[in-house]
């Protein structure tokens, strides 16, 4: 196919054709191609760039009236020439070529936006769990400390070892996550949806308040807006820990009205619960003891051993407080401390001798020097208590609190077998050939779809 050529006559009179067509028989002669079959007007108002000028040949107007002729196919339409100007008239035909082109100024390519710090990885968008109709992302169960840890073991780690990192922190956390949204689910069946919206209004107002601040203040930020800008760097979001906020805070008080509360536990059965566990209300005589210790050896001989802590004992004596002694002059192992011992059971040190003094000595009196192996000591009791059993009026309170959580937690995990056999739960973790050291970490759905009661 060819372009004709369109031409602009000095009687300001367009000929020719500018669309495609087959080449013809022959070219038209002068007189043809002034004839009225040939001819024909501009369109009023030709589509061009505002910036474009007009032009005049051979005194006669012809501005607007430019030629979509190249000088070379295929080269680009804006070149190097600028100006507008007539052509020397040619041949017998009289006609002047008009040509415009326009120099494109370079333009700089517009700056490439920052990558946002949530599209450097797709990690955080893993799936990891689902839960009847709810699914848990990575970014879910990775919190903003594990994240700022996650950072700073990263640098010189392969990339393989830090995701081998976050998918180890999730496995450790994702139970108690699939607990939580097991009980938010439940909750969702129950609440009439059009009371959602009010209670997340609730919980949003409690988190503003209650919660962010306290958050601002650990990453140490005055404002929102920097605490989100820190909470995308890590890959989560302020919206996505609300909504965490939300599910737990939810999860809770629907758990407290099915399976926390339980009734006044009757007196007997605390009874019943202290006399079948005796030995735990059991109590070893014990004391607290101070002691002052020089030991021998290859450089010291037992005798200059004792003189040291004869004269450590006299000082004592003297008036000298123990634990300054025990700081300037002493060898053993609490020496920094005073010498001092907290409570000790009866049999629990590893020197007999020093045992016995401790549970047979007189409270506030200095024993006489102690030979055990390679160290001499003095000891001094500062409390004693014998041996006995805490009486069941001041057990039963611990035994009331011990039944109660007991009970709880039957009834809790009574709660979750019901939710569990009804709701669909699956999780990267889920290894289907059994192999707990070797999970296989893919995307994947429910084997059953979820339910509504």
């Amino acid at each position: 196919m060819l372009v004709a050529v369109t031409w602009v006559t000095a009687g300001g009179k367009l000929v020719g054709q500018d669309t495609p067509r087959s080449p013809p028989a022959r070219l038209p002669t002068a007189e043809e191609a002034a004839s009225p079959a040939y001819a024909r007007s501009m369109p009023a108002a030709p589509s061009r760039p505002a910036n474009w000028p007009g032009g005049v040949a051979a005194g006669n107007a012809v501005q607007g009236v430019l030629s979509s002729i190249r000088a070379r196919p295929g080269e680009p339409l804006f070149g190097e020439a600028t100006s507008l100007a007539p052509v020397a008239r040619g041949g017998e035909s009289g006609v002047v070529q008009a040509q415009f082109t326009e120099d494109a100024s370079p333009t700089e390519p517009p700056p490439a936006e920052p990558p946002l710090p949530e599209a450097t990885s797709l990690e955080a968008a893993l799936v990891v769990a689902r839960v009847g109709p709810e699914v848990v992302l990575e970014a879910d169960l990775l919190t903003p400390k594990a994240l700022e840890w996650i950072a700073q073991v990263s640098p010189g780690i392969p990339p393989e070892k830090v995701r081998e990192l976050r998918l180890q922190i999730c496995k450790q956390v994702i139970d108690q996550h699939v607990e939580t949204l097991l009980v938010y689910v439940d909750a969702c069946r129950e609440i009439p949806e059009d009371k959602l919206p009010e209670i997340r209004k609730t919980v949003d107002k409690a988190f503003d308040e209650n919660q962010l601040p306290d958050m601002m203040a650990s990453e140490g930020v005055s404002n929102s807006l920097e605490f989100e800008r820190r909470l995308r760097e890590r890959g989560t979001s302020l919206d996505r820990m609300k909504k965490m906020f939300f599910e737990r805070g939810l999860a809770q008080e629907w758990l407290r009205k099915n399976a926390g509360e339980i009734d006044e536990i009757p007196h007997a059965e605390l009874i019943a619960y202290y006399q079948k566990h005796l030995a735990d209300y059991d109590i070893q005589a014990r004391a607290k003891f101070e002691i002052v210790t020089v030991k021998t050896g290859l450089k010291r001989s037992r005798d200059a051993a004792w003189d040291i802590l004869a004269g450590m004992g006299n000082e004592v004596l003297g008036g000298r407080p123990f634990e300054e002694v025990a700081k300037s002059r002493s060898e053993g192992p609490t020496a920094s401390t005073g010498g001092k011992y907290d409570w000790t059971t009866q049999g629990s040190l590893a020197a007999q001798k020093v045992n016995e003094a401790i549970f047979s000595l007189p409270v506030g009196e200095l024993s006489s020097i102690i030979e055990d192996g390679e160290a001499l000591h003095i000891v001094r009791v500062t409390e004693r208590q014998p041996a006995g059993r805490t009486p069941f009026l001041d057990a039963q309170v611990d035994i009331r609190k011990s039944l109660v959580e007991t009970k709880r937690k039957i009834k809790f995990e009574e709660y979750l077998s019901k939710l569990r056999a009804r709701t669909p739960v699956w999780t990267v973790f889920d290894d289907p050939a059994g192999n707990a050291d070797n999970p296989v970490f893919t995307a994947g759905r429910p084997t059953a779809p979820a339910t509504r009661r």
